[in-house]
């Protein structure tokens, strides 16, 4: 009995010790991250094609724009670029049309996709093809 009240009292006092400086460096990368994603979430244009983006059976899984000229996001080429936008029926009324669209870029992760980086799009607007 005595050994196991030695061992409690061990994991305890560990715990004791660890625990708030996790606490204080987790409380502090918190304070951190909103002013860090604001900091590095400019917002950016980009210029292309805008389409439908099609699964098998022809279900509609969302819009890329098709990049003219591919542009060269985190240090890798892209030739399209998928995009969210809260606008339904002004991208069906844009589809297969040459748009701008400006936004900020976020990182999505999904089941199927794994990471990947999208346009939240801000303003979308036809622009005359070249």
């Amino acid at each position: 009995m005595h050994r196991v009240l030695k061992r409690v009292g061990l994991i305890l006092l560990i715990l004791s010790i660890c625990l708030p400086a996790s606490v204080e460096v987790q409380a502090r990368r918190d304070a951190q991250t909103p002013a860090a994603k604001e900091n590095t979430a400019q917002k950016v244009s980009f210029t292309g094609k805008l389409e439908r983006v099609m699964a098998i059976g022809a279900e509609t899984t969302g819009w890329v724009i098709q990049l003219e000229p591919e542009a060269l996001i985190e240090d890798k080429p892209v030739k399209s670029l998928e995009i969210d936008y809260h606008g339904p029926k002004k991208l069906d009324g844009l589809a297969n049309k040459r748009v701008k669209a400006t936004g900020k870029l976020a990182h999505r992760h999904g089941v199927e996709t794994g990471d990947r980086i999208v346009l939240e799009v801000s303003l979308i607007r036809e622009v005359k093809s070249k």
